[in-house]
């Protein structure tokens, strides 16, 4: 174990010198398995205080799954340049130090030895997000027991569900000196099926489709319900983008990131399951609308970024995303809710779910599903609860409801990338859940 730990800690290192732009950080890789090699890239907090210790470790987590949180999450969301290189006022680094880590292996700057060694389920991502912690704790040893938060959009969000019940069984065995406070799941990917079965009757409600667009999109969704239901995963996962389609066809391209948006038609000789992929990996809003954006990142990561944190030669920022994803579209429209029962019941972390409310793709309806299903201790007092205004810069951002350790926020004004669309009411579930913000 000691020649491992040693192992690891000089894969971390061996990339550390020099770095991307004025704000103090740390990057390097971790050796979470053999032949699977994932990169981190910590932004410590420019708070005003004595130590930068005295703020909590925020973890992002990009969706997809194969989305760069080193990428799409920092430069695009919520890190301290944008992509015009711009300081970025409501960055969450002001408030927090934040750890930004492709995964899984594959995803952005982390990489396999060969395809063999990607991930195929939620769990094992999960448990090579351990191995990056404890890679990443044993570098940086004054992160040891400080407040630690995970907060995942879209399949982040599923992936923090597993990394939040690993991290805490490894806390409890004694194998990691972490301090996990808290996860939160930002329109998240939590429930596929319920998702899916929803798109319909907001964009009816919505007036985006009429009777005959809505029964259309149903029928595609119910049919993907079925395969789930039979076992057939992977042919739910097609039927899954198959919605989609029929979502676009009916609605004349709505944004899935943002209702109130439309992409413009274009021809596209790619399948619907190509389609839906790529508007999962690259968790973007406005997608088509910023094509340039999304290819000015790539030449960002590839070149200038590259160059600066010394990545391997022979490694492209992104090169693997298609295939990260491939290799989970068997556990794609599996849900994780028997994971979030686990973490209400059995442990005493915050477990926050935050939603955009102009979101198609991971809807507030189809959330409020599941989340009403929850079988814990709490369930009845949640029922109960009273759902409060949240209020920001004097507008009304949203509501939000808790009971225990369990809240939900409802966001507006915002889609799928909450910390980007509102930042305002961002700052609403931050302090709740950190008591900074």
């Amino acid at each position: 174990m000691l020649v491992y730990l040693l192992f690891v800690f000089l894969i971390s290192s061996q990339y550390a010198a020099g770095q991307f732009g004025d704000f103090k950080q740390d990057f390097g890789y971790v050796t979470v398995r053999e032949g699977a090699h994932m990169f981190y890239w910590l932004f410590y907090t420019t708070a005003d205080v004595e130590n930068y210790t005295d703020r909590p470790l925020v973890v992002w987590l990009q969706g997809g799954p194969g989305g760069s949180s080193t990428g799409i999450g920092n430069f695009e969301i919520l890190g301290p340049l944008d992509l015009s290189l711009q300081e970025r006022n409501y960055t969450w680094v002001k408030n927090f130090n934040v750890l930004f880590i492709d995964n899984p292996v594959g995803t952005g700057f982390s990489y396999v030895d060969n395809n063999s060694y990607l991930t195929t389920t939620n769990d094992e991502i999960a448990l090579d997000f351990v191995n990056l912690m404890r890679g990443f704790y044993e570098k940086n040893t004054e992160f040891e027991g400080v407040p630690l938060y995970i907060y995942g959009q879209s399949y982040g969000g599923k992936m923090a569900v597993d990394m939040g019940i690993r991290m805490h069984e490894a806390e409890e065995a004694g194998t990691i000196k972490s301090n996990l406070r808290g996860i939160a799941m930002g329109n998240a990917w939590i429930h596929p099926v319920d998702a899916t079965l929803t798109w319909g009757p907001l964009l009816l409600a919505a007036g985006l489709v009429d009777q005959e667009g809505y029964e259309e999109i149903q029928a595609h969704a119910r049919e993907a319900e079925r395969l789930f239901n039979e076992g057939l995963y992977f042919q739910s996962t097609a039927q899954w983008a198959s919605t989609q389609g029929a979502v676009f066809r009916r609605t004349t391209n709505v944004d899935f990131y943002n209702i109130l948006t439309k992409m413009p038609s274009q021809p596209d000789t790619r399948s619907a399951y190509e389609i839906a992929r790529e508007m999962m990996i690259h968790d973007n809003s406005h997608m088509a609308d910023t094509k340039q954006e999304v290819v000015n990142l790539y030449q960002l990561m590839n070149n200038e970024v590259k160059q600066a944190l010394n990545i391997p030669d022979h490694v492209t920022w992104g090169s693997l995303s298609n295939a990260v994803f491939n290799t989970l579209r068997t556990d794609f429209m599996k849900p994780v809710t028997d994971g979030i029962e686990k973490l209400l019941n059995e442990t005493d972390i915050i477990v926050t779910k935050y939603n955009g409310n102009l979101d198609l793709i991971c809807d507030t309806p189809g959330q409020i599903l599941w989340v009403d299903r929850l079988k814990w201790d709490g369930a009845e007092g949640y029922k109960n609860a009273p759902r409060n205004p949240i209020w920001e810069d004097n507008k009304l951002q949203g509501y939000y409801k808790s009971y225990g350790n369990f809240r939900f926020f409802w966001i507006n004004v915002a889609g799928h990338s909450v910390p980007r669309d509102n930042p305002a009411g961002s700052r609403a579930f931050l302090r709740d859940m950190t008591s900074f913000g």
